[in-house]
């Protein structure tokens, strides 16, 4: 009888312990539960989120890539405009021949030295020519 009382009050406290035990599990998985809901959320909204910004980035591709295209178009028409222009410079050259400009600057320029020159030599004599005088 003292066998079957002990049997019975180990079974007891067995079963609470295992009671105990499986609460614990339980509490465990929620948590566990929760955070893998809590997870895909996150991962549902960063993707989402990520197609937007794709999206986003495929409009303004799309946009660079018209004006890259009219950049293109407007440069080959001002090259094309150069080029003209570099022509018309080349038969003006041939017909009317090139202005010696720096050969006239310099003669310029050594002729407004020498005037200088004779006019300090002028002034000179007429100073030096009063105090001798």
């Amino acid at each position: 009888m003292r066998g079957l009382v002990f049997l019975l009050t180990l079974v007891c406290i067995a079963t609470a312990q295992h009671q105990v035990l499986i609460d614990y599990l339980e509490r465990r998985l929620l948590a566990i539960e929760d955070r893998i809901s809590l997870w895909q959320e996150q991962t549902t909204r960063y993707a989402s989120e990520l197609r937007e910004l794709k999206q986003q980035m495929v409009s303004q591709l799309e946009s660079l890539d018209k004006e890259k295209e009219t950049i293109r178009m407007t440069l080959d028409g001002v090259g094309t405009r150069v080029d003209r222009v570099e022509r018309e410079l080349d038969y003006l050259e041939t017909q009317n021949g090139a202005q010696p400009c720096v050969d006239v600057d310099d003669r310029l320029i050594e002729q407004q030295v020498t005037l200088v020159k004779e006019k300090q030599k002028a002034k000179y004599f007429k100073l030096t020519g009063e105090m001798f005088c």
